[in-house]
């Protein structure tokens, strides 16, 4: 039976996720030229089967979601609804609902990555990321569940539930269901996925040039080496905005692509991203209303909202940043998560890194701290006179720049791994060929 399993999880490993494959950029490039003065250089077109991994990926996390939505509709809303009915209170929450929630439920979201990696023999970084995001996901639509925050409409059958956990978007209900989308809604994010990957493949051509670092930091990769006064240096500076577009660029693209698949079959969903670093107004504007909402969405209803029912607004949102730290922690734990059975105990970068636990958790607290800030001080006269005096696009990037000396806490495992390697296979990049 083991000996079964294992040939059927490396048959899909080979097969549909091309463990193989993508574990390192093996295309050749499709079209070659030369710049006179500056060199030689070569096309290299997108990779299909790093698409078709994604879309593997998709597949098995809908699978897995629905399986708990199934458990968590029986054991949580149900009996949830019941009690409500009887108790008048919508967010009371039941023993069994809790320990369903977060003893059953939430436990096997945590654990199911590492031995979903191994059993598949994924490697490429990317892929094991998404490979979380199905996880990530169901743990805190649970807790939505759990406390009673789920959004309008969901709870209304057992149907409604595994399509909301079915994918890492957030689709739209109303009375009637999920909200059907329009051949226009298709042609609309795949015109904006084809832009938005151009667009990515073509910055990345650049920073791959210097490795994803256009300076050198001195830096160290530990919570230990974190430094105040690093943070002010202008290589660093440079550094961590580069590396900040290119995360917008990256959410923004696959959230177009995952919103192509989702609604071909048919649903509608919020946007992911709404270019944050050039458009916000303000701290609460770029996390709450621009930055990957469907992160936002369900730390608000997962944790902030059930907070917030008995402490104060500042308290509910740090323990949403918090949250917001600790599962971008396990979330990188996943990412650079070896397979040991590939590459030995003694495991040694690429195939993996120790990424540098608690930097995530602080650069979420630093926000945290300005959110505070932002909350104490947003009445005062000198913001008015900004934003009534400042151009838009500078009140933005001043907004991004209370961040942008610490980004590197968040960014720095990212870089330092094969990370953006691993994901360059499915962009269009510009390589030089006579280095």
């Amino acid at each position: 039976m083991s000996s079964s399993l294992q040939s059927i999880g490396s048959w899909i490993g080979h097969n549909l996720l091309y463990s193989e494959v993508l574990e390192s950029d093996q295309r050749l490039p499709c079209l070659t030229f030369t710049i006179a003065g500056y060199g030689t250089y070569g096309l290299l077109a997108p990779s299909l089967q790093f698409w078709l991994a994604l879309g593997t990926c998709l597949v098995l996390g809908a699978i897995y979601s629905a399986i708990l939505s199934c458990v968590m509709y029986k054991f949580i809303i149900l009996p949830r609804k019941l009690h409500s009915q009887s108790s008048k209170s919508k967010y009371h929450s039941t023993s069994t609902s809790l320990l369903i929630g977060f003893g059953v439920i939430m436990p096997l979201c945590v654990i199911y990555p590492y031995y979903g990696i191994h059993f598949l023999l994924i490697k490429n970084k990317v892929i094991k990321f998404l490979f979380g995001i199905a996880s990530l996901t169901t743990a805190f639509r649970c807790s939505e569940a759990v406390f009673g925050f789920l959004p309008t409409h969901v709870d209304d059958s057992l149907w409604n539930v595994i399509v909301y956990n079915a994918f890492p978007v957030e689709c739209k209900f109303d009375k009637l269901g999920a909200i059907p989308s329009t051949w226009a809604n298709v042609g609309y994010y795949v015109r904006n996925f084809g832009v938005s990957c151009t667009a990515l493949g073509l910055y990345c051509s650049f920073l791959v040039m210097s490795d994803y670092k256009l300076y050198p930091t001195e830096e160290g990769p530990k919570l230990g080496d974190v430094s105040l006064y690093n943070a002010l240096n202008w290589h660093q500076l440079a550094n961590n905005f580069s590396i900040a577009i290119l995360f917008q660029i990256y959410l923004t693209t696959f959230s177009y692509a995952i919103n192509a698949v989702t609604s071909l079959v048919g649903l509608t969903q919020i946007p992911m991203m709404l270019n944050p670093i050039f458009e916000s107004t303000s701290l609460s504007d770029f996390w709450g209303r621009r930055w990957n909402l469907v992160v936002h969405g369900f730390l608000k209803r997962g944790v902030y909202k059930p907070v917030r029912t008995k402490y104060s607004r500042l308290a509910a949102a740090t323990a949403a940043f918090l949250a917001s730290g600790f599962f971008h922690e396990w979330l990188l734990s996943v990412v650079l998560y070896p397979d040991y059975d590939s590459v030995g105990e003694d495991c040694a970068p690429p195939a993996c890194f120790q990424p540098g636990y608690g930097r995530n958790t602080l650069f979420f607290v630093w926000n945290a701290g300005l959110i505070g800030i932002e909350y104490a001080l947003s009445g005062a006269a000198i913001f008015k006179l900004l934003k009534k005096h400042l151009p838009p696009v500078i009140i933005s990037l001043l907004v991004t720049s209370t961040a942008l000396p610490v980004a590197h806490w968040f960014t720095n495992d990212y870089v330092r791994t094969d990370f953006f390697h691993d994901g360059q296979l499915g962009w269009p990049i510009i390589i030089r060929l006579d280095e």
